[in-house]
């Protein structure tokens, strides 16, 4: 009562502080509300605590943090934990929490790079609770950036290990989820139900509600919707008393799906706003994303075209941003994975070096046939030196290359795109020559993606890619500058001209109905059309009139050209890379 009546709180010990936290730290993920009464407790009396409580409290206190999405105030008290704790066991759990939070918060490079530190630390950890946090965390990353066999070994030993009962519960979430995503698992597989009681045996119902979630999108990809429906509202008051805002927003977002696809529109509409409300700021998820669509669709539907639309652009707008931060992480796994060979490579190097230098000693004070082996050492070295430079700059031109190349179609990337546009618009300004730009969008892509997986929608892009080069000059501009959208740069073209290249590509893609296993996938492309005439030659005005042409085109009915007709830009519009272009400088 003197706790919320804000009055002095009782004395106790500092015994009594050591079971406070070793609870607070057992119910963190259990009961919230326990979880959050005991911090508050704490924190009213730092100066009773010792130093080692204090910091243990301020890990916790982190912790509660990132369980509201307040990620940016916990990052730098977990660093500085990781840091300086004086407990070695608390220093790894500190940093095993600051990686995960680095996920959360899209800085993947520095997870992925404190990933492998405590990889390499794993060995020496011995406090149960401490490894099962670490393995649980990479193998969540390695799936996160489809290393799906790594993240299942990792979840698996998470279960052997089992730390106070809980590596079962843990471990099997991270694996089923892991099954469900490469679609190596039935809604009825006997794993899930054992699963769902392991946690319930340890009071983690976070954890048991995440693999009910996974439970119901295998209903869903079954076409059992009354019964994943079932599951999902039976469960949802437990979902919402966890007060975990980004599980309680995916939990809606894949009710309302489930709604819609039942034909129950009011509920799905009204689970879908509940699902935008309670995501956590700026972080674009595939829920998001659903959510918006499942508003966009039911608002069409209902024949509320102003908020279809305002929907239609969210929905775009946060898909735009999800495939953004999907090849953010991948980069950066693999920048990472790249400079980690390198730096063995030349550990390796220098070990051998120092090896060889070892041995150059001992050899100094012999003979005429030291000499001659001192000379070919020297020379294997300077090989051995060459062929590392070598092999390393055919690495830098590698990842160079791929930092200016759309990885899946070959094409230049946005950034590439960018560039290349500047260059050939500053040009055409000073010779006054026009030119033109194109934005093409791919009619109902995401239906080709939710049909026939995703695996198809990467082979219809390449197909549309190798449709348009066919079309192309060597001197146009080609890029891929969204998930299916693409940019084209004609020098040298008039508004006209622009129409009539661009009508030529349109034909092209309805042409080509390109086939994925048996299947035949039909393909047609929006176009949005201006040129410096019309526009002038800065590149974001020239993209801003040409997104508004396509706006039109899709409004039109899709699979169609549009010229840009002079009308003022919709504010509220997203350009499609605006971001890239506020780095870009003007020539």
């Amino acid at each position: 009562m003197c706790l919320f009546a804000g009055g002095p709180l009782p004395a106790a010990d500092r015994e009594d502080f050591a079971d406070m936290l070793q609870r607070a730290d057992a119910v963190k993920s259990v009961d919230p509300a326990e979880f959050a009464r005991l911090i508050d407790q704490l924190q009213a009396q730092p100066d009773a605590l010792s130093g080692q409580q204090r910091e243990h409290l301020q890990y916790l206190h982190a912790w509660r943090l990132v369980y509201t999405g307040e990620y940016a105030a916990a990052i730098p008290m977990l660093e500085s934990l990781a840091d300086q704790a004086s407990d070695p066991t608390l220093q790894f759990r500190a940093s095993v929490t600051a990686t995960n939070v680095q996920v959360l918060a899209t800085r993947y490079e520095g997870a992925f790079l404190q990933l492998n530190k405590l990889l390499n630390k794993l060995p020496e950890v011995t406090d149960k609770d401490a490894r099962l946090q670490g393995m649980s965390v990479a193998a969540d990353l390695y799936v996160l950036v489809g290393e799906y066999d790594l993240g299942i070994h990792y979840a698996e030993q998470v279960v052997k290990e089992n730390a106070r009962g809980r590596g079962v519960c843990r471990g099997e979430q991270i694996r089923l989820d892991t099954l469900c995503k490469t679609k190596r698992i039935k809604a009825d597989a006997p794993a899930i139900p054992a699963a769902i009681d392991a946690c319930l045996q340890q009071g983690e119902s976070l954890a048991a509600n995440g693999i009910r979630m996974t439970h119901a999108r295998l209903l869903l990809r079954e076409h059992r919707i009354d019964e994943a429906i079932s599951l999902l509202e039976r469960h949802y008051g437990e979902m919402e008393q966890t007060r975990y805002p980004r599980g309680v927003s995916e939990w809606e977002s894949l009710l309302a799906q489930a709604y819609q696809q039942r034909g129950a529109g009011v509920n799905a509409q009204r689970m879908a706003l509940r699902a935008v409300e309670h995501s956590v700021k700026d972080q674009f998820t595939q829920p998001l994303v659903g959510a918006y669509r499942v508003l966009f669709e039911e608002s069409e539907k209902q024949g509320d075209i102003g908020s279809a639309i305002g929907y239609l652009k969210k929905s775009a707008a946060a898909d735009k941003a999800y495939l953004d931060d999907v090849t953010a992480r991948q980069l950066a796994y693999e920048r990472v994975k790249s400079n980690t060979l390198t730096t063995k490579s030349q550990l390796e190097a220098l070990n051998q070096e120092n090896k060889l230098l070892q041995l150059q000693r001992e050899l100094d004070g012999k003979a005429a046939e030291t000499s001659r082996l001192y000379i070919a050492l020297l020379l294997l070295v300077l090989v051995f030196i060459a062929l590392w430079a070598y092999r390393t700059k055919r690495s830098q031109l590698h990842f160079m290359k791929l930092s200016q190349e759309d990885s899946l179609t070959g094409i230049a990337n946005r950034p590439r795109f960018i560039q290349l546009a500047e260059t050939v618009l500053e040009a055409a300004r000073k010779s006054q020559q026009q030119a033109s730009v194109v934005l093409c969008d791919l009619d109902h892509f995401k239906a080709i993606n939710d049909r026939f997986g995703h695996a198809a929608g990467d082979h219809v892009l390449r197909q549309a890619v190798i449709a348009c080069q066919g079309h192309l000059r060597v001197s146009d501009i080609f890029g891929r500058v969204g998930g299916e959208e693409f940019g084209i740069v004609l020098p040298g073209c008039g508004l006209e001209d622009a129409k009539q290249r661009a009508e030529r590509l349109r034909v092209a893609l309805s042409a080509i109905e390109p086939q994925y296993d048996g299947v035949r996938c039909s393909v047609s492309g929006s176009f949005g059309v201006t040129s410096t005439e019309e526009s002038g030659y800065e590149l974001r005005q020239l993209l801003a009139h040409a997104d508004a042409a396509l706006y039109r085109a899709k409004a039109a009915g899709r699979d169609r050209v549009m010229p840009y007709d002079g009308e003022t830009v919709d504010a509220e519009r997203p350009d499609p890379i605006d971001d890239e272009l506020r780095n870009v400088g003007h020539a």
